[in-house]
């Protein structure tokens, strides 16, 4: 078998394959004896029917099943041969199924992984965000909190509002019957399941006193007997109670966990939010630093590798929305949503091709304590032992891509020590910034791990070397 490799740009590969006659007849004839040692044909013994009955009976479908075995082993043995990654589906072109006395020839087409060479990627001027934390983030991250750690507390000076729960006394009666007692039940003014229609009447009235009135209750109230309903209501209220905000204070912060009282707890929230803002600073630095090198350095890649980079992108989406309770299939993208994110996902493969060249040219590579300092530290964040960890990504074969992003990390870091660091100027993105994603996607990669391990990249691995059905009639 005789194989050529064509090479049309960067990423086509033609496979121009000569299957010798010899060959051709060897596979006939072998394919012929199998079929015929099973065939069960009128008039013969299982087995027993002639060469030539078999070969008028079954011939085409033979040639086309030794068309297929040739076109998968040439395949097979080019990609192993010349060291091709595909990373799309080849395309067959024959004439003609296989013939005794003439060559099988055909041609595969296939998109393949382009090995680029950079002119430069050392000394860019990159954009690094400024990542202060300013005064004013702290105190809303405070109030934050604090509105997190509101009580409930008994209103004695004022009476009902928009926003309270009241415990009241009901009778409500449907004409001369008395359709509901409660001795004693909360209602919030703000909106209640129970009773909805009856808040607007409560608001204004003091502790202990005592109203009638209608109510024309909504249809949707949870209690049956009043959904839907204009009623005469007796209302008394017995108690008012609302959420407070509480102040800071040093007995408060300890309550809350934080040492040393109201300025320890401004001094580790300020902790936690410089962190947050450094990652996210680093992160887009290294974006800028990859769309600057991309800008520098112009090559093609192939639409099969961006295809497989979007399908990951909208799996990821589509998987953040499960997260949050809505059912992957009803989640859509409009026309401007999907060209924007395969510009996203043309720089994320752009970028991989980028830390590839660069991590091998300047010899970086991921070592076994590597790998264990990042098992370490995301145990750490979720609070689970490093073994649970490591046991996960064992278990779903994560290990490898693990390291791969520990690879794409170390790259970026390397390239972006060997950067010019360039302050942000706060007015606007400007030359040699990455814009930042308008939907709720992971970063580009190579900027960091998902943030959750269990976040799987759902990819269709096409770059194997499973060749499609043959599609020559139908070109024809």
């Amino acid at each position: 078998m005789n194989i050529e490799v064509i090479a049309d740009g960067s990423y086509r590969r033609t496979l121009q394959v000569v299957v010798p006659a010899a060959t051709v007849e060897q596979q006939l004839d072998r394919a012929l004896r199998q079929v015929g040692g099973k065939a069960r044909l009128r008039g013969f013994r299982p087995g027993k029917a002639p060469r030539k009955v078999i070969e008028a009976r079954f011939g085409p479908q033979v040639a086309a099943d030794v068309a297929a075995d040739l076109i998968q082993d040439a395949y097979t043995k080019a990609i192993a041969d010349h060291e091709l990654e595909p990373v799309s589906r080849p395309a067959v072109d024959r004439e003609e199924d296989p013939r005794r006395g003439v060559d099988f020839t055909f041609s595969i087409s296939v998109e393949v992984r382009p090995s680029i060479t950079l002119e430069t990627w050392t000394g860019a001027d990159v954009v690094y965000p400024s990542a202060e934390v300013d005064d004013a983030e702290l105190e809303a991250k405070i109030q934050e909190r604090l509105v997190e750690n509101q009580r409930l507390v008994e209103v004695v000076d004022r009476p009902v509002g928009e926003d309270d729960q009241v415990m009241v006394e009901l009778h409500i009666f449907d004409g001369d019957e008395e359709v509901v007692t409660e001795l004693g039940t909360m209602v919030k003014t703000a909106g209640d399941a129970w009773y909805t229609g009856l808040e607007a009447h409560l608001q204004g009235m003091g502790v202990d006193e005592e109203k009638t009135f209608e109510v024309a209750f909504d249809a949707a109230a949870r209690v049956e007997s009043v959904a839907g309903k204009t009623l005469k209501v007796t209302a008394k209220v017995l108690s008012i109670q609302t959420y407070q905000v509480p102040e800071l204070t040093d007995e408060l912060a300890e309550e809350l966990g934080y040492e040393g009282g109201a300025e320890g707890m401004k001094l580790a929230i300020r902790a936690e939010l410089q962190g947050g803002r450094d990652e996210l600073a680093r992160n887009q630095a290294r974006a800028n630093l990859l769309q600057v090198l991309i800008d520098a350095n112009d090559f093609d890649v192939p639409p099969g590798m961006i295809d497989q980079q979007l399908e990951i992108l909208l799996n990821e989406l589509r998987l953040q929305q499960a997260y949050r309770g809505v059912d992957p299939r009803q989640v859509h993208f409009s026309e401007a949503q999907l060209a924007d994110l395969r510009l996203r996902s043309e720089f994320a493969v752009k970028g991989g091709l980028i830390l590839d060249f660069v991590g091998k040219v300047e010899n970086i590579e991921v070592t076994d304590e590597d790998v264990e300092r990042k098992l370490q530290e995301l145990a750490d964040e979720r609070m689970q032992d490093v073994e649970v960890i490591r046991a996960y990504f064992e278990q779903q074969d994560q290990v490898d891509d693990l390291r791969e992003r520990l690879f794409e990390e170390k790259t970026l870091d390397w390239l972006l020590e060997h950067a010019n660091i360039v302050a942000s100027t706060g007015e606007g993105e400007g030359e040699g910034t990455a814009p930042e994603p308008p939907l709720d996607a992971a970063p580009p990669e190579g900027t960091g791990l998902p943030e959750e391990p269990s976040v799987e990249d759902d990819e269709d691995d096409q770059g194997g070397t499973a060749v499609p059905e043959d599609d020559s009639d139908d070109e024809r």
